[in-house]
């Protein structure tokens, strides 16, 4: 070992707890690419049973590879621990060598945790990036901090917000549920998924007589929020928020434009078989009406807001269409093709206009 390595194995073990006890021997450094293993063992010293106080035998070794995150620069650093297993012949007990650093059936040392805890404290890292750092699954990384952390929710508001916020927890749980009070923007609480399962439990336990003072749950068109009064709390109401009250409109005003420029294809194909049957002809490819370009390129006048529209009286010569549009125009000739737009347009408006 050169002395950098000197002075790196003795802050560790100072960091473990074994400074300067004889009872601990390090056989062994090595450095494989970016691994560093560091090899420990106890002292052979006569053990006594702690059952029936005769000298125990000893049994041979047991190996154990740890993961131990610390004087981690761009190398990953393992301890090879060899635990002797004794044997007591007067009472057939069995026991292994204990050390400070190291809990039974552990695959880290003792103060893993306190390391990755400390590393939550930094909001702009994630679960992912934490447990890679740490040489640990993402799995065990979100145990960790639900066994170590507890935050306490503040008290169900009465009008109730709810939605969820990507936080890649690990690869199955990829959508932290967040519950926040709409009168104040303020968080209540976190829940570390969105499942259908992992909400009833965490609802249920909370008092019926709290959830009866909800009066209303703001959230998306997700299904399993829509659900959620009449589950959870019965004296609330579902409330679609404007956004996504918006984005459903929206859809459904796609929807039939859709439908009536099928409407203007189809009559566009029955017009092609009628021709191909006078002209004894077999053409397939159908020339696009000027009703289909509209539709399909200019669906804008119904589904954009008028306030965001830029209307403009500058003429250009369209050549799809075969004549001079401007904005207005274009505005117009979509209107007309059916009779319902204007009227959808107008209580789309109607409801931006009230938000």
């Amino acid at each position: 070992m050169n002395n950098n390595e000197n002075i790196s194995i003795s802050k560790l073990l100072a960091v473990l707890d074994i400074q300067d006890d004889e009872s601990f021997i390090i056989t062994d450094v090595e450095l494989f690419d970016d691994k560093k293993y560091l090899h420990i063992q106890k002292k052979l010293e006569p053990v006594y049973c702690p059952r029936c106080g005769s000298r125990m035998h000893s049994k041979g070794f047991y190996t154990r590879k740890l993961n131990h995150p610390v004087l981690q620069d761009s190398t990953k650093f393992y301890m090879i621990v060899k635990q002797r297993k004794w044997h007591c012949d007067e009472c057939n007990l069995y026991m292994n060598d204990s050390f400070p650093f190291l809990d039974r059936y552990a695959h880290s040392t003792t103060i893993t945790p306190l390391l990755i805890l400390n590393e939550f404290k930094h909001l702009d890292q994630s679960t992912a990036a934490i447990a890679e750092r740490f040489n640990i699954s993402d799995t065990l990384a979100h145990i960790l901090f639900e066994r170590y952390v507890d935050l306490p929710r503040l008290p169900l508001p009465e009008y109730m917000s709810i939605d969820e916020v990507y936080l890649n927890i690990s690869n199955s749980q990829k959508y932290a549920f967040v519950i926040m009070d709409f009168s104040n923007g303020e968080i209540v609480d976190i829940v570390h998924n969105r499942w259908s399962s992992t909400l009833e439990d965490y609802f249920l336990h909370i008092p019926l007589e709290e959830r009866l003072k909800v009066k209303a749950v703001i959230c998306d068109a997700y299904q399993t929020y829509l659900t959620m009064p009449e589950k959870y709390f019965p004296n609330a109401c579902t409330v679609l928020d404007s956004f996504h009250a918006v984005k459903v409109i929206i859809t459904y005003l796609n929807g039939y434009i859709n439908k009536v420029m099928k409407k203007y294809q189809d009559r566009d194909k029955k017009a092609l078989e009628e021709k191909n049957h006078d002209t004894n002809r077999d053409n397939k490819s159908i020339k696009k009406s000027k009703e289909v370009i509209l539709l399909q390129n200019y669906r804008w006048v119904l589904l954009k807001n008028r306030d965001e529209i830029n209307y403009s009286y500058n003429r250009h010569y369209h050549k799809m269409l075969g004549m001079n549009v401007d904005t207005y125009t274009i505005e117009k000739l979509f209107l007309q093709l059916d009779p319902n737009f204007e009227g959808l347009r107008d209580l789309k408006e109607e409801y931006i206009q009230f938000n």
